[in-house]
């Protein structure tokens, strides 16, 4: 019986470790990301350590010794406070063999100067830095390790877990991938490469695809095809944690091995906005390649793969892939022109043709007029677009205040251009998810259908239609704002020089309001005399108020806009303000 026991237990222990393994969907470990204060010598003998710090200085800059880390990394950036350059270089010790990597460059002409793009070391358990001057202040090395092999602990279970999922494969069969729609290539999904352990901090954006800016990733070129999801993992957690994005930067990337992965979430076919082309990104797309071509030269397969993507993407929102198009540069510390500017672009662009970057290195460069050509010749052989059903979305106002529901209407047709009668319309909204349907209708006789949609928050809508035995198809994507409600109270009266309450609702809550007092001058106008923050818990703020002059006054609560909603007034509050005496 004890043995029975033994054994049971052994078994439900096994179950329990491996049990995150046993699924058909590829086998992602837990993201560890840990960080580490980079401490700089006083030593002035080029390549000595002290005990006082992590390097040394010479004429050249500054090299640091061999700097060991707790656990062990695939990923590592660095941060700093002060806004400027540092030119740096790091070379990363594999953890498990002891050899050195070469000098790799940490590009930190991405950002506004306080940062660098990450580096993918593999596994590393240690690594040295060298820069072009004096390590700035408060310098930390940002690692991520995305293998599951931070510890001795986890390296151990990440390789059960490796071996039961495939196992667990192998008896139940891989189930084979959907094929993308619209001619699209192999994009391995999201949830392929482990996304759910770096979800959006926020909803998609979306704007329009009228470019495409081609990019690297500045990682070592010595990865294996094993590495590049937990590559695409790594960079997506240090663009989220690091640098503060709500997620990955890029809209794509593609692989040495010309495997191309789903970037920012929001959908594949659709002109999500990115933080890949700062000033520029709310009218383009961008497709990194994973490694570093300052030097090197990127791989056929890599260069095909990205060919094959951008004819699907530029031919899917109807741009020419050797057109130009003129756009307006938003500006931005990074971005060649200064906002306002119309800039001519190729619509397939260098990084580094709208920013002051080297992305995407002088040998990926160096081809873009070749993928151009490849490009628009891949266009011309995509297979014609079928006919397809069509629906449109209009809104009877396009901002809203809360709790009034937006109300939305439009014409479904069939494929012909025919009125598509009896057609169930979804009305669906974007999420960190993707876009989820919250309201649903049905087209008249004339294909006419309308519905209303309620929601708190400012939504990016579009409309489906699934037409019985055709392909479903979507709208135009549109935009409902909406306000909050606010009602500020106040009493009618008050004896100037004596304090009293002002409060206000706010629906949906916020949680920052601003009291507007003005007072009623005599040219018969007013004139505001204060502006006082409003706190207090989200939705019901308060302030006292003292009124100095007896007068008629006038108060309003405003909030600011944000993503979620715009900005909002409440009506008017008059209140007189009169002696002791009365």
């Amino acid at each position: 019986m004890r043995r029975l026991l033994v054994l049971l237990a052994a078994l439900g222990l096994g179950l329990w470790l491996a049990g995150p393994a046993l699924s058909a969907r590829p086998f992602v470990p837990r993201v560890v990301e840990f960080s580490q204060a980079i401490v700089p010598s006083t030593s002035t003998s080029t390549g000595t350590s002290t005990s006082s710090g992590h390097g040394s200085a010479d004429a050249g800059g500054w090299r640091s010794a061999t700097i060991t880390t707790a656990k062990r990394f695939d990923l590592v950036g660095l941060t700093w406070s002060s806004p400027r350059r540092i030119g740096a270089h790091v070379r990363m010790r594999d953890g498990d063999s002891g050899r050195w990597s070469a000098w790799t460059a940490m590009t930190d002409d991405h950002a506004a100067g306080s940062g660098t793009e990450p580096v993918w070391a593999g596994g590393a358990d240690a690594f040295q830095l060298r820069l072009t001057q004096r390590p700035p202040h408060a310098l930390r090395a940002r690692f991520v390790n995305a293998t599951g092999s931070a510890t001795a602990a986890q390296r151990v279970l990440t390789a059960l877990r490796r071996r039961a999922h495939d196992a667990f494969v192998a008896l139940t069969g891989a189930p084979a991938r959907a094929q993308e729609a619209d001619s699209a290539p192999a994009i391995v999904s999201r949830a392929e490469w482990g996304a759910d352990q770096c979800r959006p901090r926020t909803v998609a954006t979306y704007g329009s695809v009228q470019a495409a800016f081609v990019h690297h990733t500045v990682n070592a070129n010595d990865y294996g095809p094993q590495d590049s999801a937990a590559i695409v993992l790594a960079i997506c957690r240090y663009h989220r944690d690091t640098n503060g994005w709500y997620d990955i930067g890029y809209n794509f990337l593609v692989d040495r091995f010309g495997t191309v992965f789903e970037g920012r979430a929001g959908g594949i076919d659709q002109a999500v906005i990115g933080a890949q082309a700062q000033g520029y990104n709310s009218v383009s797309t961008g497709v990194a390649n994973i490694g570093t071509f300052s030097t090197a030269a990127p791989s056929a397969n890599a260069l095909r793969a990205t060919e094959q993507l951008l004819a699907w993407k530029l031919a899917l929102h109807g741009v020419r892939a050797e057109g130009r198009v003129a756009v307006r540069s938003g500006g931005g510390d990074t971005n060649r022109y200064p906002a306002g500017t119309e800039v001519i672009l190729n619509t397939i662009s260098g990084h580094r043709d709208g920013d002051r970057t080297s992305c995407p290195g002088t040998r990926l460069y160096s081809r873009l007029p070749e993928i151009r050509r490849a490009t628009a010749q891949l266009i011309t052989e995509l297979p014609p677009r079928p006919p397809v059903a069509s629906v449109t979305l209009v809104a009877a106002a396009r901002s809203i205040v809360y709790p009034q529901p937006a109300a939305l209407s439009g014409v479904a047709r069939a494929a012909d251009g025919a009125a598509l009668a009896s057609a169930p319309v979804a009305i669906q909204v974007a999420s960190k998810a993707g876009f989820v349907t919250l309201a649903r209708a049905v087209s008249a006789a004339d294909g006419a259908w309308s519905a209303q949609l309620a929601s708190q928050y400012t939504r990016t809508v579009r409309a489906v239609v699934r037409p019985v035995g055709g392909a479903e198809a979507a709208s135009p994507l549109l935009t409902v704002q909406v306000a909050p409600t606010i009602v500020a109270r106040a009493p009618k009266r008050a004896v100037a020089g004596r304090p009293f309450a002002v409060s206000a609702s706010i629906s949906p809550p916020r949680s920052r309001a601003l009291l507007l007092v003005a007072r009623d001058g005599s040219d018969g106008r007013y004139h505001t005399v204060a502006r006082l923050a409003m706190p207090g818990p989200a939705g019901h703020p308060r302030v006292t108020l003292r009124l100095r002059r007896r007068a008629l006054h006038r108060l309003r609560v405003e909030t600011t806009g944000d993503a979620r909603n715009i900005a909002a007034r409440s009506p008017d509050v008059l209140i007189r303000a009169v002696s002791a005496h009365r």
